[in-house]
């Protein structure tokens, strides 16, 4: 008796991200069998196996991706294709790979470092970085921003891109990580593959919608005090996908243009910063 093993609805979560829809299908017939995906989601999403199937009586006549890079809104990208070797003997998939799903391209490697960001608030408005790249109290081996800000500040686009997700539902925060959940917060995806993230935004303080392109300075939410925090402020940071686990993520250093916007630094812990351009 021929033997399959089907991989089911793909909807795996990116942690501090919403799950990622994948549906995983097949197509049979007497000379084998091939794995299709479909990407509902507006943004690119990677599905990342962790070794090669383990079959019987079938080959592959090309290797399983480790990862496999599914464009936008697309339909029946092909996954993984098996070929029956002898067609009077039985056949089946043994065992197919642990896999999980991430946002955006996880086969990227390099990125635009060179790129100047915009201070993440309104011209004429100064903030002190609580905690900088790798700091102590939560950014350990992280390259994450905190801004002390009050609830309400408006927050602005630090660079262009899509907005592929948008949470504003949220009203509690708490200084533990019970409450990491909980943050309201915005996702944008940039040109080089990159996304920046904008937490803690206060409960309906989101200013624009998934899907929107926006540019850099437009308003994009208030910033809050919900989430894993222990005062109000804006946590920011930027990220590649991270191809060796759906738990992490590669994040980034990024220039930011500072004072009159005349020259761009990295951000430091305790220091403020303002924006007069």
């Amino acid at each position: 008796m021929k033997k399959i093993t089907v991989l089911g609805l793909l909807v795996h979560s990116l942690w501090a991200f919403s799950q990622q829809s994948a549906k995983m299908y097949y197509e049979q017939n007497k000379d084998g069998i091939t794995y299709y995906a479909d990407n509902i989601e507006i943004y690119p999403i990677s599905i990342t196996f962790s070794e090669q199937p383990e079959v019987e009586n079938l080959r592959m006549p090309e290797k399983l991706k480790m990862i496999n890079v599914l464009p936008p809104k697309s339909t029946k990208n092909k996954i993984a294709h098996f070929v029956v070797n002898d067609a009077k003997k039985g056949w089946r998939i043994k065992k197919m790979p642990v896999y999980y799903t991430l946002a955006g391209d996880a086969t990227i490697k390099t990125y635009d470092t060179a790129y100047q960001y915009d201070l993440p608030f309104q011209r004429g408005k100064s903030f002190n970085v609580y905690q900088g790249y790798n700091g102590t109290f939560s950014h350990q081996n992280e390259n994450s921003l905190d801004f002390v800000m009050p609830e309400g500040t408006e927050i602005t686009a630090a660079r262009e891109g899509k907005v592929i997700e948008a949470v504003q539902n949220n009203d509690k925060g708490c200084p533990t990580i019970n409450c990491a959940n909980l943050a309201n917060y915005i996702s944008i995806l940039h040109a080089d593959g990159t996304i920046a993230q904008y937490f803690h935004l206060k409960q309906n303080g989101v200013k624009i919608k998934v899907g929107d392109e926006v540019k850099k300075g437009d308003l994009i939410g208030l910033s809050g005090n919900t989430g894993w925090t222990n005062g109000p402020h804006l946590h920011f940071q930027c990220f590649l996908p991270d191809p060796a686990s759906p738990k992490q993520k590669n994040t980034i250093k990024t220039l930011f243009r500072t004072g009159d916007g005349s020259k761009s630094e990295y951000l430091a812990e305790k220091k403020t910063y303002s924006k007069d351009y």
